[in-house]
Order: C-alpha cells, then sequence, then structure tokens
C-alpha cells in the first residue's frame, strides 16, 4: 500500500551520534535505530566535535557546519540543515528542541513536512539572557504553531503548551530499554563497590542542582561514594564550582554512555535526581527500569515520571535533600526492593522507546496522509 511505503526522515537539532552527550540525542538515537528496524530511512544531521560523517545502528549521519560558541552553535547547525533539507527528498523532517525549531519554518514555507519535538522548556535555564530567551520561546511558538505536528514529552508540558498557544500538541514522552543487568565489573575503575555507592547522571548546567546536591551530601554521614556522570561544555566556571564543593567521596567520571553506564545503573544504591528543571528525565527513566529505588526533586516533571514510588525533597533545599539521602541509606532492604520493581513496571507500562517509536510512526504517517488528503480536496474544489 502506498501509504505504507518506506519513509525518508531527517532529524535535525541535535549533536550527533553516537549519543553520548544529552537526553535529545538520546532520544534520537532510541527512536531512530528503532524507525530504521521498520524500514524507514533515518538521516541525523549533527555537527562537529560531537559527530562524524557516516552510519550509525542504520541511521546515515551528517555533519554540517555550525560555530562553537554558547549562543551560536545549535542555531548555526540548525540554519544550516534547514537550508539543506530544502533540496533533499525528505517526507518528514522533525526538529528536536525549541531552539532548533526556530527554523522550521523555512522548510514548512516550501511545503515540506515538519514536526517539532519540544523536550523541555529551554528558556528557563539560567545561562541564557534575555534576547537568547525570547528566540528560545519564538522556537517553541514556532514549533507549535507552524510546524505540521508538534509533540511534547510531558503530559504537564502537553497541556500548558495547548493552553498557551491554543493550539493541539500531541504527547509522546521520553522513554527506556528493559535490559537484564549486566555485571558489575568494568566500573571498579572508578574505586567504587557493587551496592556502595549513590549515581547522578546529567550535564553539569545549573538547573540540575548538583550544587544542591554536593550541599546536602556534605552533611550526611556514609561511606558510600557519590558518583556524578557528565561534564560541562561552555558551562566550566559551574563545573568548577562542584569540584570545589566535592569532597572525596565524590566521583567524577566524565560523560559515559553505553554497557557501562548501564553497569552504573544496575548496581547503584540507589539514583537521585536533583534537577530544578526538566522536561521528561531520560536518566530517571533509565535507573527506574533497573529496578533501582530512586530520590526526587518535588518539581512536577520528575513527580509525574515517578510519583508513588519515589522518595521526593523540596527543590534547592540541601538541608532537605540531606534528610531525605539518611533516610533512603536507611531504608530497609526489602522496602528497595519493592520501590524498585515498582519503577521497572512503571517504564514497562508507560515509558518503552518501542511504544515511544510506535507513536511517533503513528505520528509521521497521519500528518502525511492529511497533507494528501488537503492537496486532494483543494485539487477537486479548483
Amino acid at each position: 500500500m502506498e501509504e505504507m511505503k518506506p519513509l525518508n526522515v531527517a532529524m535535525v537539532g541535535s549533536k550527533g551520534l553516537p549519543a553520548i552527550f544529552g537526553g535529545i540525542e538520546r532520544h534520537v538515537e532510541e527512536v531512530g535505530r528503532r524507525l530504521v528496524e521498520r524500514g524507514l530511512n533515518v538521516t541525523v544531521f549533527g555537527r562537529k566535535p560531537f559527530s562524524k560523517n557516516g552510519e550509525h545502528l542504520g541511521m546515515e549521519v551528517r555533519v554540517l557546519p555550525s560555530i562553537p560558541t554558547k549562543n551560536l552553535e545549535t542555531a548555526t547547525n540548525s540554519l544550516a540543515v534547514s537550508l539543506k533539507v530544502l533540496f533533499e527528498p525528505f517526507d518528514i523532517i522533525h526538529y528536536h528542541g525549541v531552539g532548533p525549531s526556530i527554523f522550521s519554518f523555512i522548510p514548512a514555507s516550501m511545503g515540506k513536512t515538519t514536526v517539532a519535538t519540544i523536550h523541555a522548556p529551554d528558556y528557563r535555564q539560567k545561562k541564557w539572557g534575555p534576547v537568547a530567551r525570547a528566540l528560545l520561546r519564538l522556537g517553541e511558538r514556532t514549533a507549535v504553531r507552524h510546524c505540521t505536528a508538534s509533540i511534547a514529552v510531558s503530559k504537564m508540558m502537553t497541556s500548558a503548551l495547548e493552553v498557551t498557544y491554543n493550539h493541539p500538541v500531541h504527547y509522546i514522552p521520553n522513554g527506556a530499554t528493559l535490559v537484564d543487568p549486566p555485571p558489575f565489573h568494568e566500573a571498579r575503575k572508578f574505586g567504587i563497590e557493587g551496592g556502595r555507592y549513590i549515581l547522578t547522571v546529567g550535564r553539569f548546567i545549573y538547573e540540575r542542582g548538583f550544587h544542591t546536591l554536593l550541599k546536602a551530601f556534605s552533611m550526611v554521614e556514609t561511606d558510600q561514594r557519590l558518583v556524578i556522570v557528565g561534564d560541562a561544555r561552555f558551562e566550566e566556571e559551574y563545573a568548577s564550582q562542584l569540584r570545589t564543593l566535592a569532597d572525596e567521596r565524590v566521583v567524577f567520571p566524565g560523560y559515559i554512555s553505553g554497557n557501562l553506564l548501564n553497569e552504573l545503573y544496575a548496581h547503584c544504591s540507589f539514583y537521585v535526581l536533583p534537577s530544578l528543571v526538566e522536561g521528561l528525565p531520560i536518566s530517571l527513566l533509565e535507573a527506574m527500569s533497573f529496578s533501582r529505588p530512586v530520590l526526587i526533586s518535588d518539581i512536577p516533571e520528575n513527580v509525574e515520571v515517578a510519583d508513588g514510588i519515589a522518595v521526593a525533597f523540596k527543590r534547592d533545599d540541601p538541608a532537605d535533600l540531606a534528610k531525605a539521602f539518611t533516610g533512603m541509606l536507611n531504608m530497609e532492604a526489602d522496602e528497595r526492593m519493592k520501590r524498585g520493581a515498582l519503577g521497572r513496571k512503571r517504564v514497562e507500562e508507560h515509558y518503552t522507546w518501542d511504544a515511544v517509536t510506535s507513536e511517533i510512526e503513528k505520528l509521521y504517517r497521519k500528518v502525511l496522509t492529511g497533507r494528501k488528503e488537503r492537496k486532494y480536496k483543494h485539487r477537486n474544489a479548483a
């Protein structure tokens, strides 16, 4: 049937592949590889130094130029891609993030089918000045109002966007992959023992709340280590602040992905997410997928994922987090196992990448069919 022909999809807005540096990259990698398995052709546009031309998990990876500064890197790369796709036979041009979506009007104005996924309200990040925040809000507006279809990754964000822009938004969350836990082996090189460390994962930006985490951890008497996976780009001052706050129990292994990251998730004592702002946190889903108990800040985005399963503390409150830390460390083993099992079950029922990919493919075909129907009606009317 014509409607089931292989689709050519362009992914715009990520740093590229393989997914090492952030949540958007992980989303693109997990969805893209599954779309390829279903017969679609997926091209992921990236930028240096994160990516290089070639193939990754069946996806074509193409690098286009960018200006490597905090304010211009994403914008210049997304503009270059938006111009490039005008001259290629893509059925769907899928933008990721409110920043890149500013340029979705370019292919849209030329009759291309555009989809945008809003991963987080990035204009709430402290690092952006007034002009950048205004542009990010414009990107959000463009994504919702002018793309053929728009997606938000949390229910809360979906509702807020529909109210703000009086326009329909599709809810399709992030996901996790349910896999068997790997043995604790390679992670020993970080000087940690299985079951004797607390884990958190994320970029070193203020909104991840790692400063709150380190202040709280310094108040807690424990011989368990704290492992903070991630690093900084254009946020070196904040990264330096974190290392100043850290005591000798804290481990900074840098960016980690793949089996080693799974190993760290699977064997941590518990996972902590101290975020001040989120979209739908993939790292939290991944920790839950390994049946780990989780400790979260009480922001709505975290609560939406782990409501009733996690222990929560007041956002940006080191004293309350320290108290919650102590409670987690003293929690009975049976209670930890129960919370971990409930977390994995919640991921299995609501947040698998297979289900996410099915919903995205369904939306692709729906919007393409809708455009064909509108063109057919227009020709008949003429």
